[in-house]
């Protein structure tokens, strides 16, 4: 983002994140930003910047200092580089957050592949049916920071990032991005338990199916108009497995989300099966 704020150069932590002091009202700031810190001396006024980040939030400056205080210059910097990517690919301003949340999770993940550690990443196909934009702006920098760090990240990154790209572009929800993913993964893992498919994670109705219940528990689960009984007693005859996954289901998001599901929702899962199961 295009800093317009007036501030005072205060401290640098490296080349490309600073301390400065804001010119309104004195508070503390850290800009992150390619070369920021060059040749700059105490009491420099620094004025518009582009592609500059600015984290306000005293917690989130704290938990950013440490991961500098542990080296890695070139490493934080391609993860911001990458941060700026995502915002030009998506077009929304991203939460502070992100640049601690992610730059933790990608030294980490860095270091675990150059150790050899194989990366497992359980909600993988959830992420990328839930939060399609995220996983392609994920698979961008996944590309992005294997060119510039010389490493080959694996696809469960892409999985990784786009919950970090999703949990900085939305507040507005009461689950968070990785709680729903680990919902949705439990219900599909459940279903393969008790039926013994395995499921096609590539297909139409699988997609469906999870983009279902994520609306589901995004709008909240209360019911909307009654239920004959005529409809319910119809799909327990016609198709009982189904029915009694899904209301097997319901129970388990209920315990889960502490909220009651409707009716009408146990119908809806019931389709959504039918087609999964028939494919």
């Amino acid at each position: 983002m295009k800093v317009k704020e007036s501030y005072q150069f205060t401290k640098a932590l490296n080349n490309n994140v600073i301390i400065a002091q804001s010119s309104d009202d004195g508070a503390e700031v850290i800009l992150i930003g390619k070369g920021i810190g060059f040749g700059k001396k105490k009491g420099d006024r620094l004025n518009e910047f582009e592609k500059v980040f600015t984290l306000v939030d005293q917690s989130e400056q704290e938990k950013y200092k440490k991961l500098i205080g542990k080296g890695q210059e070139e490493v934080l910097l391609v993860i911001h580089e990458a941060i700026e990517k995502i915002r030009d690919i998506l077009g929304v301003d991203l939460h502070e957050r992100i640049h601690f949340a992610l730059s933790q999770h990608m030294l980490l993940a860095i270091d675990r592949i150059q150790k050899g550690i194989d990366i497992q990443n359980p909600f993988l196909w959830e992420t990328k049916w839930l939060y399609s934009k995220s996983f392609q702006a994920a698979e961008e920098v996944v590309q992005f920071i294997g060119r510039k760090m010389n490493v080959i990240l694996p696809k469960e990154e892409v999985g990784f990032i786009a919950l970090h790209i999703q949990s900085a572009i939305r507040d507005q929800s009461k689950n968070k991005p990785r709680e729903t993913a680990e919902i949705i993964s439990n219900c599909l893992s459940y279903v393969e338990e008790k039926t013994g498919y395995s499921l096609q994670k590539e297909s139409i109705p699988y997609k469906r199916f999870v983009q279902h219940l994520k609306e589901m528990l995004e709008r909240g689960m209360k019911d909307e108009f009654e239920i004959e009984e005529k409809v319910i007693k119809l799909l327990k005859e016609d198709s009982p497995l189904c029915y009694n996954l899904a209301r097997n289901i319901a129970r388990m998001i209920e315990k889960t989300v502490h909220t009651e599901i409707a009716d009408v929702e146990v119908i809806y899962i019931t389709i959504h099966l039918q087609r999964l199961l028939n494919e």
